[in-house]
């Protein structure tokens, strides 16, 4: 028995690295491609475009991890029962979950080390993404803007402009909209402008305005009254401070997957505690949390399923090969994938209780799963040439 099992690994592991390493730089391109305007012609070092693309690839290994397994289990039982291997083993008296037994074994330890992984490693990956992403900022805050749109730079502060120059340094036609340290409204409306280079990675942005006019909100606190000042200028020099983006800065935001499991129950039972999640603004956060807790057991679990839904396809179809099983593969993960987004759109929209959107997609290929492997252990399933 344990030559079968060994011979069972050795099918299962090569298709599966080779799967997963190949979906992995799939996804690496098209991450590429769809940043490469962001990242291309900016002057940004080659060593941080290339750091940004290992913390994604980080980030995306619980949602290669599924597809990989599905896929690969496919494969493999589809090579051991087209090659007549799955009548020899049966007619032995072996059933069909004694040879799925040992990779059950291995995706049952994998998963294991999925979560911790999700939950030591992806954290302190987007974190230090987050954090390229402010040395980009501040180094180059022009190439973030875009023609004719509002950017939101960082907290409270937002700027639109008309047109850049090619160089992308001189600004022209600067509409911005900022919070001052009081909470107070400003704006600023100016012809032309550009940003200081941040030599010294001071925590404030420089931006040179000309030709232009700021209004700044003005409160009375004695008279409980408010009032607007406008001041026309020929040049100004207007300083920015930026949000910290150390690592305890960076958890402070609105960055739910970049809290671990013992953060998000800290946090969640921190609102609760202070009865705050009855705040309209709270209540928002608080799914949120929620849902990124439940997010970090889904991925592990959902690998269990789809190698309990891929092996007994790949016994069904007895089909080996990658093309007819990337097919059966992809059909069922787009499925799956697509119940998962719009459960988690209704969880966010408060429809439906976070554990539930979480779990709906496995709720609904769990027993499917089960019922599968069942079946060809049975016999039910198997189809004769």
């Amino acid at each position: 028995m344990k030559k079968i099992d060994l011979y069972m690994i050795r099918l299962f592991i090569a298709p599966f690295f080779i799967i997963f390493f190949t979906i992995f730089i799939v996804f690496l391109i098209q991450f590429f491609w769809s940043q490469i305007d962001e990242l291309s012609g900016k002057n940004i070092h080659i060593l941080i475009i290339i750091k940004f693309i290992f913390y994604f690839g980080i980030s995306i290994i619980p949602l290669v991890a599924p597809i990989s397994l599905l896929l690969s289990s496919i494969i493999t039982y589809g090579n051991f029962s087209e090659n007549q291997e799955l009548i020899a083993v049966k007619s032995s008296g072996i059933s069909f979950f004694r040879i799925m037994k040992p990779i059950l074994c291995i995706t049952f330890l994998f998963s294991i080390a999925l979560y911790f992984f999700s939950d030591l490693a992806i954290p302190i990956a987007k974190i230090r993404a987050k954090k390229l992403g402010y040395q980009i900022l501040l180094a180059n805050p022009s190439f973030k803007l875009k023609e004719g749109i509002f950017v939101n730079l960082f907290p409270d502060f937002f700027v639109k402009i008309d047109r850049k120059s090619e160089n992308n340094q001189e600004l022209h036609n600067i509409f911005i909209f900022f919070y001052d340290k009081n909470s107070l409204v400003n704006t600023i409306l100016s012809k032309k402008g550009f940003f200081i280079p941040n030599k010294y990675r001071s925590e404030y942005i420089q931006f040179k305005l000309m030709n232009g006019i700021l209004y700044s909100e003005n409160t009375n606190e004695t008279k409980g009254e408010s009032s607007y000042q406008i001041v026309r200028f020929d040049t100004l020099i207007q300083n920015f401070k930026i949000p910290s983006y150390d690592y305890e800065g960076i958890k402070n935001l609105d960055d739910y997957d970049s809290y671990n499991t013992h953060d998000l129950i800290k946090k969640i039972n921190y609102l609760k505690q202070k009865n705050s999640f009855r705040k309209k603004e709270n209540i928002h956060t608080l799914i949120k949390l929620q849902l990124e807790l439940q997010k970090k057991f889904t991925f592990p679990v959902t690998c269990i399923i789809m190698f309990l839904t891929g092996a007994p396809l790949g016994a069904i179809i007895r089909k080996g090969g990658i093309s007819y099983p990337t097919i059966v593969a992809i059909i069922i993960f787009i499925i799956y994938y697509t119940l998962l987004t719009i459960s988690q759109n209704k969880v966010e929209k408060n429809e439906i209780c976070p554990w539930i959107g979480a779990w709906i997609p496995n709720f609904i290929f769990f027993p499917v799963s089960i019922w599968m492997t069942y079946k060809t252990v049975m016999d039910d399933f198997y189809i004769q040439k």
